[in-house]
């Protein structure tokens, strides 16, 4: 049986180095060749400026952010280059995410070799196959954290009050309190540290 010659770039950005060696190895001998590596959202950047891969391989968490907000960084560049969001484990409502962020699918780093170059090959494709099915769906009666809402939540989970919210944002306090209470009622919250759990379990952070 011949070997497929390795034409496709992918590139990855991941901050664990044996997850990058996992995806260069499950690229021997496929017709994807890793072409390049980031640990940063903010390397992966620069790196797309000199390079035009035909892939991209995101993780969820990033060392200076999240793999979601990167993606939706890319987007506004006008950058379209087609992306699969990876996270450690099924979480609920991840495949949501990584569509609204502007992702063309989803694949866990638990999983086969196998697994990887068939998500790998949907996201060319165009092809729903891509989406990792074990991500729980996001029940239909639960709308979306809107950007604001997740901004200010992470600010939460710093440890931020209210009050530094509003100033770091130039928002009004009641404003800072209106986007909280909205925020918990999506997530079925009642209190801070319930609502960034939730979130934080959810991949929404």
């Amino acid at each position: 049986m011949s070997i497929p010659a390795a034409e496709i770039a992918v590139v990855v950005v991941e901050d664990d180095a044996i997850v990058r060696d996992w995806v260069r190895l499950a690229c021997n001998d496929s017709e994807f060749r890793l072409a390049g590596q980031a640990a940063s959202a903010t390397e992966t950047v620069a790196l797309l400026e000199r390079r035009r891969p035909e892939l991209l391989l995101v993780d969820y968490r990033l060392a200076d952010g999240s793999g979601a907000d990167l993606v939706r960084e890319l987007r506004t560049r006008g950058i379209s280059t087609p992306v699969l969001l990876m996270t450690a484990k099924p979480t609920e409502g991840f495949n949501e995410l990584a569509r609204e962020a502007g992702a063309q699918g989803s694949v866990l780093k638990t999983g086969s070799r196998d697994e990887l170059l068939t998500a790998l090959r949907a996201v060319l494709t165009n092809n729903d196959a891509a989406f990792d099915t074990r991500h729980p769906k996001r029940p239909g009666d639960r709308p979306p954290l809107s950007a604001r809402e997740r901004q200010v939540l992470r600010l939460i989970a710093q440890g931020a009050t209210n009050r530094e919210i509003a100033r770091e944002l130039g928002l009004g306090n009641e404003t800072v309190k209106t986007i909280c209470a909205r925020a918990y009622a999506k997530l079925g919250a009642r209190r801070r540290a319930e609502a960034i759990a939730t979130a934080q379990t959810r991949g929404l952070l």
